[in-house]
This record gives C-alpha cells, structure tokens and sequence, in this order.
C-alpha cells in the first residue's frame, strides 16, 4: 500500500517472474515435452513414501488426495498424509526444520513466503511458462526474493452471479466478456430488477472487505501510497453507501445490523446480482433448484477490470527426506491430462494455460468460461498492494471503516482518511 514500495516491487516481480521462466527456449516447452519429463519421473524406483503435509483431513473423494493415490498406484509409491491446522502450522513448521522433520511435500502459500530459505527453488524444476501468469503472481511469488518456492495448485477467483430468472422478468440481458457493465450500468441493473418485483433486493454483496477491493480497484489504478482516501476511493464508497441507502442492497448486512449471509438471500432468489466467488458456484448448483442462474462477467472502471485471486500452491522442503520424490510428483501432476484429471475432481479453476474444466452441462460450461475469464480482470494494483502485505498492520479494521460509513457514523471521506492515516503511522508508510 506503499506506492515507492509498489513500483519497485513490481519491477522486481516482473524481473522475478521473467527469471523463472528460464531461458526463451525453456520457456516454450510444449506439452509433449512437460508428459516426457514427467513420464521419465514416473520410471524411477517404486517403493518409496512420499510425506505430505495438509491443512485439513481430506474427505472422502477429495481431489488432491485421490490424485496423489493415483500417482502412488501408478508408480508403485506410497503416500502419508499429515494434517497440521492452518494456523498451528506456523509454530511447528519451524520445529520441524530444526528437528528435520520435513514433509516432502505441503500445500501452502504462507510459510513458503514467511521462511523462503527452507524451500526449493522450484522455476529451477518446472517450467513456468505452462502457468496462468497471474496464478503464478498472486499465489507463488515470494515478492521478498526472485526464488519461486510454492507451485499454484488449484484457485477461486471472485466474481459476480445472476438470477437469469429475474433479469428475463425485469427484460434485461446480461452482459458478455466482452462488453462489460460499469459499476453505474450494474445499479442502474439492481434498481430495474427490484422496480420489476421479480426480486427482494436488486443486487448483494458479501461482507468482506476483499469484495468491497473490487469496487475499489476498478475505481482507482493507483496502488496505496497510502491512498486509500483517494478521490477515487471516496467516490466508489460513497456510491456504494448510496445503493445501501436508496435499499437495493440489504443495507443491514454491511451497516452491522445483521449476521445474515447474502449468499442465503441469493439461493432464496431474494436477490438478482450477487457480489461472491468462485467458490460459491458448486454449492449453488446443488442446493439453487427454483430458479436459473449464471456467472455474469465482472464490471469495469476507469482503470479497467477488478477481480481478486487466491488460492493454494504446492511448495518442497529444501531438507526434506524425499524431496526428489516430491519433485517427480510435481512433474507429474502437472501434465495436461493428470492435472486435467484433478480438475475434473476438483471442479475448480485451473492454474495450467492449457487445461480447463469443462462441465457436460452445456450452462456450466458456459459459466466456467466466464469464470476464467475474470482471471483476466486481476489487477497490477492488487498485487503490488499484496506485496506490502499491509494486511500484517491492519486488516478487519478496513471493513469496520467500510461498515461506519454504509451505518451513518462517518461519512466515506472521513471513514477512509481515518484508516488511511493510521495505517500509514502503524506501517511507517508516507500518506
């Protein structure tokens, strides 16, 4: 959030990024050459146990863990699973590296950017070029060190549903990847889909600070300086404080008034745009049966498109026992058909340029393409903004000032320049 900090970072991420990519002639390696490497990984002696590290147990049929059995039963390998919660895994990670006691393998984003050293380099093993570019800027760049230490293994993306049902009721067309709506055009939409009576509120947002960003990076280019109370910033606050207002929008959701989530309203057909993600699309095809919905193609603004990415990646433990083993699982995994294989399980968004999910139902297909799509619509500032790692200063604390603003408390000017400043005195930032 430190626009000096920013530019310097990007050029770094860009110099980083372009390092791992290797040479232009490694960077071009076709997919037949990725089955070839991996084909050869597979060949190596059986026998081994392959230790890997998870946040969470898996459940019966989950992708990941169903993908790694298979590669067990394919190489004549095994695979032991270890689960360390989230947040316990920040104290014992470094136990375990003292008492080198590694996993081989572990699904994380966070201790490989919080102790980089004990990490291999992995853009020395896999060629990044086969990578969705923002995947690998979002979810594996170290920002501190040019070292690409976690390979992306799944991710969401946040994006906008729609009730087909109620835009057809209220005689609106939905807009294509390639013509979208302004943030204006989309309350122009919401108030004409609740005029129409064909649903409760116009549009909904989640409660999170992260989807407020979307609004805010479309509305303004420029990465923190800080300058959260940009003119900018005010504008798109204060038109989100209107649409709350003029009661489009459940305004008691984000004022604090209630603990409902916004994704029920929308699964009642209670609401007609909704502001979530990508991780919301499998849930709603099983439990949304009264009505049709869609993936509606992200709004732009003056600095263009705003979707925010995240997701998990796979990293190796320098001093791991078997960390070769784990670098010829890498291999393997990310070859077109066993990671098009994962995703078939997974049902996510892909990470690798040439795979793509692609549900039998011709509707979900067509919204898993505009799902991919947003990819597109990440935004330079947010990643250099997540480079800062303000969030390590103040996090929660953004959407309370949101939330004082949409309430009536503050007005958004005052609400954001308050943040502003004391983010600012907190990280040392200039403002």
């Amino acid at each position: 959030m430190k626009k000096a900090l920013s530019l310097a970072l990007a050029a770094a991420m860009a110099a980083s990024l372009a390092a791992c990519g290797g040479s232009p002639a490694a960077s071009t390696a076709s997919s037949a050459a990725t089955t070839d490497t991996a084909t050869s990984g597979a060949a190596s002696a059986g026998g081994q146990t392959l230790k890997v590290m998870l946040s969470e147990e898996p459940g019966e049929g989950d992708a990941f863990a169903t993908t790694l059995n298979k590669w067990a039963d394919e190489t004549g390998n095994t695979v032991d699973i270890m689960v360390i919660p989230y947040d316990d895994q920040l104290t014992k990670f470094p136990l375990m590296a003292k008492n080198n006691d590694l996993p081989d393998l572990l699904s994380t984003t966070r201790l490989a950017r919080l102790y980089p050293d004990e990490f291999e380099d992995l853009g020395k093993c896999i060629d990044t070029s086969i990578f969705e570019p923002q995947a690998l800027q979002i979810i594996s760049q170290n920002y501190l060190t040019d070292k690409l230490s976690v390979l992306p293994q799944q991710f969401t993306i946040t994006n906008v549903f729609y009730n087909k049902d109620a835009f057809e009721a209220a005689g609106i067309e939905c807009p294509t990847v390639d013509d979208r709506w302004t943030m204006d055009e989309v309350y122009e939409a919401a108030k004409k889909l609740q005029d129409s009576g064909a649903v409760k509120y116009g549009m909904a947002m989640d409660y999170s600070r992260a989807r407020y960003d979307n609004l805010m990076y479309m509305k303004d280019g420029d990465s923190f300086k800080v300058v959260a109370d940009s003119q900018q910033n005010i504008d798109a606050l204060q038109a989100f404080v209107d649409a709350n207002n003029s009661g489009i929008m459940p305004k008691a959701i984000w004022a604090g008034g209630s603990s409902d989530n916004p994704g029920d309203y929308f699964k009642n057909g209670d609401v007609g745009i909704y502001f979530s993600g990508s991780w919301n699309y499998n849930p709603f095809v099983q439990d949304i049966t009264s009505f049709k919905f869609g993936v509606m193609p992200s709004p732009v603004g003056s600095a263009g498109g705003s979707a925010i990415l995240g997701g998990a990646g796979l990293a190796v433990p320098t001093n791991a026992k078997n960390k070769d083993l784990a670098l010829e699982f890498l291999k393997w995994f990310y070859t077109d058909k066993n990671f098009a294989d994962y995703l078939a399980l997974d049902k996510g968004l892909s990470s690798l340029k040439s795979v793509t999910y692609e549900p039998a139902d011709p509707d979900q297909a067509a919204d898993y393409k505009v799902l991919q799509a947003e990819v597109g619509q990440t935004t330079d500032a947010f990643a250099i903004d997540e480079s800062s790692e303000w969030r390590n200063y103040y996090d929660n604390e953004y959407r309370d000032a949101l939330k004082q603003s949409v309430n009536g408390d503050l007005t958004p000017s005052d609400a954001l320049t308050e943040f502003a400043t004391a983010l600012a005195d907190k990280a040392g930032w200039a403002h």
